[in-house]
């Protein structure tokens, strides 16, 4: 009797542990500063990352999802600030996928990301994977925003005129990062 209630009380507090808990588990710092992406042929779905096999290489006709921790918050967009995931192949920028919003909200730590053969329809599409030779492939993925960032003014002396012009940049904060190897025959 005292085994079974032991063993219950253990399953009630094993349920009551919160889904940030359970991923907390898989989520790694990198020495940048970002956090790690997990990669699998399934969709990795919030909280339930251990009933995946995760991956680190993949073959051409295979689907592959990954699920991007943040190394914090995701922030609310305003102004042209706006969300991103880089993708590199073999060290070279291939494409940078615009988000907003409406597609990862503010406070979220972590997002998931249909790379490829993948329902819905991938993310990112097939003119980066049909520009790859054959061969093995490092892809590296980066998910991040752009920060608005006040740099400062300039002025200049047109004519009569002292013009002043405001140097507004934006700035990319790397939240996410972490590498495949992608094999295209």
């Amino acid at each position: 009797m005292r085994a079974s209630a032991c063993i219950l009380s253990i399953l009630l507090v094993g349920a009551a542990i919160p889904v940030s808990a359970q991923s907390s588990k898989f989520i790694k710092k990198n020495a940048d500063g970002t956090a790690n992406i997990l990669y699998s042929n399934t969709q990795i779905k919030k909280g339930e990352e251990g009933k995946n096999v995760l991956k680190a290489a993949f073959k051409a006709d295979e689907s592959i999802y990954a699920r991007a921790y943040f190394s914090a918050k995701f922030p609310a967009l305003t102004g042209e600030a706006e969300g991103f995931i880089d993708i590199w192949v073999d060290g070279k920028h291939a494409k940078r996928m615009a988000f907003t919003n409406r597609d990862v909200a503010a406070g979220n730590e972590q997002m998931q990301i249909y790379i490829r053969n993948t329902d819905p329809s991938p993310d990112i599409k097939d003119e980066v994977w049909d520009a790859m030779e054959p061969g093995n492939h490092k892809v590296n993925l980066i998910v991040g925003f752009t920060q608005f960032m006040r740099e400062g003014a300039r002025a200049s002396v047109q004519g009569d005129d002292v013009v002043v012009k405001r140097d507004d940049v934006y700035k990319a904060v790397y939240l996410s990062s972490s590498s495949f190897t992608f094999t295209k025959d």
